[in-house]
């Protein structure tokens, strides 16, 4: 069992203060690796298997919940969450270990693999033009791409990603580059 609130007896030097809270801090960042070790949909199998057992109150099952989303989220944990997050792992150790056990995601054998898309001027005049007649993006993406595609503005790093990842989006609803 870990503790991650201060206790403390009342007479430590500073030294041994310093050297106990940076033990907690060690032992909180190996609870939290612990708990994100694990994914998201993990953490709800948890609290439906909680629910349906009645192995986890309702206060634990609120905790599976909000696990979730900040693993999904990348939300940074607090104190509560990871001890009640590393009380949930230990109720379901004892009793569904199972849960635990991660499944291998099976690739989907039809999802089509696109290619990534350098990003130059003429990938772009021919993404507006497809999204001129498509209008897949909004219209805040269409215009970046076009002002990079116009050379309004400058093709940086972060810009050609940002267009990047507005090809990738064309290119899911039906997009592709022809060479010239």
């Amino acid at each position: 069992m870990t503790t991650t609130t201060k206790t403390t007896p009342a007479k430590l030097s500073k030294k041994e203060q310093a050297a106990h809270d940076e033990a907690i801090l060690i032992q909180q960042r190996i609870d939290t690796k612990r708990i994100k070790s694990y994914e998201a949909d993990t953490w709800k199998k948890i609290e439906n298997w909680g629910r349906e057992s009645g192995l986890l109150s309702q206060h634990l099952q609120t905790f599976c919940f909000g696990i979730s989303g900040k693993i999904r989220k990348a939300i940074k944990f607090e104190n509560f969450d990871i001890a009640n997050g590393i009380k949930i792992l230990e109720i379901v150790e004892q009793n569904a270990p199972d849960l635990l056990i991660e499944e291998p995601k099976v690739a989907d054998p039809n999802a089509k693999v696109y290619p990534k898309l350098e990003v130059t001027l003429d990938v772009l005049n021919q993404a507006i033009q497809w999204d001129k007649k498509n209008k897949k993006l909004k219209p805040i993406s269409y215009e970046m791409l076009a002002n990079l595609a116009l050379e309004r503005k400058p093709l940086t790093d972060q810009n050609k990603k940002i267009a990047g990842w507005n090809l990738e989006i064309l290119q899911k609803c039906g997009f592709e580059y022809k060479p010239a």
